[in-house]
C-alpha cells in the first residue's frame, strides 16, 4: 500500500529541505576550516590611512628587502577611481605634486630617521 499523493510530496519537499540544509551547513564548516591566509610579504607594509579635514596620513609599519632609497620610489594616487602620476618621490619633507582632474594634491614624505630612505616609522602626507 503505498502513502497518499499529498504526503509523499510533503516528504519529498522535507527530504529536499534537510538536503539543502546539510549542503550548507557542510560547505559552512569546511569553509571555517581552512587555515588563514599568509601574512603579506610585501616589501613595504603601510599602516591603515587616516583621514583629518580632507588630509591623510599613513606611516611604514614594516620594510622588507631593504633599504630602499627614496629616489627609486613613484606615487600614483588614486582619488574617487580616477588615478594620477606616477610621479617620482621627492625628498623629505619636500611636496610632490600631483593633479588629479582639476584637484592639485601634495604627497609629502616624512623621514622620521634622517638616512635618506623609506623606512619604518617614516610617514606621507596627501593634502589637496
Amino acid at each position: 500500500m503505498s502513502l497518499p499523493r499529498n504526503i509523499s510530496h510533503r516528504w519529498f519537499l522535507v527530504c529536499v529541505f534537510v538536503g539543502i540544509g546539510l549542503v550548507i551547513g557542510t560547505s559552512f564548516i569546511l569553509y571555517s576550516l581552512q587555515p588563514s591566509p599568509p601574512p603579506p610579504t610585501d616589501n613595504l607594509v603601510f599602516s591603515p590611512a587616516t583621514l583629518v579635514n580632507g588630509n591623510t596620513t599613513f606611516a611604514v609599519q614594516n620594510v622588507s628587502h631593504g633599504p630602499y632609497i627614496f629616489s627609486g620610489f613613484h606615487i600614483r594616487l588614486v582619488v574617487n577611481n580616477f588615478a594620477g602620476g606616477p610621479v617620482a618621490l621627492g625628498r623629505n619633507n619636500s611636496a610632490t605634486r600631483i593633479v588629479i582632474g582639476t584637484t592639485a594634491y601634495r604627497v609629502v614624505w616624512i623621514d622620521a630617521d634622517g638616512d635618506g630612505a623609506v623606512g619604518v616609522s617614516d610617514s606621507f602626507f596627501v593634502s589637496g
